[in-house]
């Protein structure tokens, strides 16, 4: 039988290193509200480039999911041996990767921005542009992060994964306090760079400390082979089909920020807000889906299809449980959640006036994870890939664009946020119920 000791033996540490990234999203943005000029520009200044940088970091870091899912099963088949070769030649795909995106989007900037994000006020653009640049000196290290962190899902441990990103966190969230608003008599405050900074001293630390916990904890090591894994080739289709989702997934996203900024500097203040706390639930309740990821893959090397069942079941009850939860903290806290970011009225205005779709959006996300998670740990990168293809073209870009042209504003993005997340959780629960049937 499958026990919820061993699924939360996982899911726990990866629910904390989950939401290390967010909540350091949401310390920036509530740390840089406390500036006494120019909140608003800063404010959606980096709101959108941490958005870019979180979407390349989504495309980019996929090698994570082909790693993870080869690694869990030959786990699973109590064999690792064959897959030695493979993660010392899968990190240097990822950093010459990161490499190559760092200084594309770093030179290219501007043109990146106004292309994606259409008319930005010159304020916003300035400071999106100071924190952007700065960030993406560490995406190869953030895109190396989180291939050690399946690396370390693939072995069944998402402990190690959860002590680097606290500690991580924890530094990146001093340092913010420290550089963005300064010490009197010592530190200057650096305003938005501050924050960016603080980031990527944070990412440093945290690389470092993967490679220590590679080294002290796992039979993995670094040299690189000159001969090519037997791996290689799944791992790349599995990496490419998955980057292809993604950058669907970001599409979406992107789309969203347009809008937003379309709107003007308020309503993209206030869909910031929102989003962060999107995320932030999203990695939370995404923490059972990375069990869900590790144990699956294990599942399938050891051809146990009940196991696989009885995963998706428990899953899907722990995850539903948690996405109910959450909103009820939000529902509870709707008159003052949007304070804790920003005190300015038409702000917190158009804050109230949308976040409860977000609120009611937490259920559906969490089937959508629950099974996005499992798929994953599978290898079913295919199915994933078409499942969100047509969902972004079929359900969002209809519902965004119509009710955009009915002048929903903020409205519009999350309405058509929330039917995109019931089209793909409805879609993988259903092929969930057929895959377990046929084994």
């Amino acid at each position: 039988m499958l026990s919820a000791k061993e699924i939360n033996r996982l899911a726990i540490p990866a629910i904390l290193f989950n939401i290390t990234e967010p909540l350091i999203g949401l310390a920036d943005i509530a740390i840089i509200g406390q500036l006494e000029n120019d909140v608003i520009p800063a404010q959606g200044g980096v709101g959108l480039a941490a958005g870019l940088i979180a979407t390349l970091i989504w495309g980019f870091a996929q090698m994570r999911t082909a790693v993870s899912a080869i690694v869990s099963r030959h786990y699973g088949k109590n064999d690792l041996k064959p897959t030695y070769s493979l993660i010392p030649q899968s990190l240097l795909v990822t950093l010459f990767t990161g490499l190559i995106v760092a200084l594309s989007t770093g030179i290219f900037y501007s043109e990146i921005a106004h292309f994606l994000y259409g008319s930005i006020s010159n304020k916003t653009f300035v400071y999106s542009e100071s924190y952007f640049v700065i960030r993406s000196i560490g995406l190869p290290m953030s895109l190396g992060i989180a291939l050690f962190f399946g690396i370390f899902r693939g072995i069944q441990n998402t402990s190690w994964a959860m002590y680097i990103s606290l500690f991580g966190g924890a530094v990146n969230i001093v340092l913010d306090y420290i550089l963005i608003l300064g010490i009197e008599n010592y530190i200057k405050p650096m305003r938005v760079e501050g924050a960016a900074i603080a980031s990527l001293i944070a990412q440093v630390i945290m690389f470092l400390l993967c490679i220590v916990f590679l080294y002290k904890k796992s039979p993995y090591r670094l040299k690189p082979s000159l001969t090519l894994s037997p791996f290689f080739k799944e791992m790349i289709l599995i990496f490419w089909n998955m980057f292809v989702r993604t950058l669907v997934l970001n599409v979406v996203f992107i789309l969203a920020n347009r809008f937003a900024n379309k709107y003007g500097d308020i309503q993209l203040t206030a869909y910031t807000i929102g989003y962060n706390i999107w995320i932030f639930s999203s990695f939370f309740i995404d923490g059972f889906s990375n069990a869900g990821n590790a144990l699956a893959g294990k599942f399938l090397g050891e051809n146990d299809p009940f196991k696989l069942k009885l995963l998706g079941e428990k899953l899907l009850k722990i995850n539903l449980l948690i996405s109910f939860i959450l909103s009820g903290i939000y529902l509870v806290c709707y008159p003052i959640i949007g304070e804790i970011f920003n005190q300015n009225t038409q702000v917190l205005a158009i804050f109230k006036s949308t976040f409860w779709i977000v609120i009611i959006a937490q259920p559906f996300n969490s089937i959508a994870f629950t099974f996005d998670g499992i798929f994953k740990g599978l290898g079913k990168a295919l199915y994933l890939r078409n499942t969100l293809i047509i969902g972004s073209v079929f359900v969002f870009i209809p519902i965004l664009l119509v009710l955009d042209h009915l002048d929903f504003q903020l409205s519009a993005i999350w309405a058509a946020m929330t039917g995109w997340m019931v089209f793909r959780g409805s879609s993988l629960f259903w092929k969930f119920k057929i895959l377990v049937k046929s084994k």
